[in-house]
């Protein structure tokens, strides 16, 4: 009986390297989409975005039930929770988004938002990058994780002169939306910024 537990107990372990790095390639599957969506007002791969976090949403689970299942895990188990519950909640805040601007109807594209949007993508291939990397190079590893951090630098700097651009607008209603939308952006950016930091702590407690 004790010998059939710790056979069980010490089975292989789950590739959770692979798991998050799935989960990091939907993410940035649904920013991607997202940015199509927001950026072509003939696009409705709106669906595509809540998709793709459906399918994010079972790989997180698929995390929670590996790591209640397996006794040996590659890296600090708490750290694989939380680095998948934060990559969540990047395609969480996207799709959140998507609602918002349905709601208050799509704005007019500007190079605020398009500037942006090309950063999310940045941000979150960077990423992806990051845990690819994670299980065989950490140096790279670590210098994408970075690199996606850098990129929240620059969509702090975006937003705060997308806001000072409103002061000279007198349409209150077109500056609602844009405040809404250029601070739903601003949130998807700090998302990416706390996976960045969380991988980073992660690669050092590695070394």
């Amino acid at each position: 009986m004790f010998k059939a537990w710790l056979k069980e107990k010490f089975k292989k372990s789950a590739d959770f390297h692979w798991l998050l790095t799935m989960q990091a390639n939907k993410t940035l599957s649904g920013i991607e989409a997202f940015s199509e969506w927001i950026n072509d007002e003939t696009s409705s791969r709106c669906q595509v975005v809540r998709d793709l976090e459906h399918d994010a949403d079972l790989l997180k689970l698929e995390i929670g039930h590996k790591l209640v299942e397996t006794f040996v895990t590659p890296l600090d188990r708490e750290d694989i929770y939380d680095l998948s519950q934060l990559l969540d909640e990047v395609i969480n805040s996207a799709k959140s988004l998507v609602r918002e601007i349905e709601a208050l109807g799509k704005p007019e594209l500007n190079d605020f938002i398009r500037d942006i949007n090309n950063e999310l993508i940045i941000g979150t291939k960077h990423l992806h990058d990051a845990f690819e990397n994670l299980k065989t190079n950490l140096k790279e590893a670590s210098n994408h994780a970075n690199l996606a951090r850098k990129s929240q630098n620059k969509i702090s700097k975006l937003y705060q002169q997308a806001i000072h651009s409103l002061l000279g607008s007198d349409d209150l209603k077109k500056i609602i939306i844009l405040m809404e939308i250029y601070r739903g952006l601003l949130i998807i950016g700090e998302k990416i910024d706390l996976v960045g930091e969380k991988l980073l702590h992660t690669i050092i407690k590695i070394y």
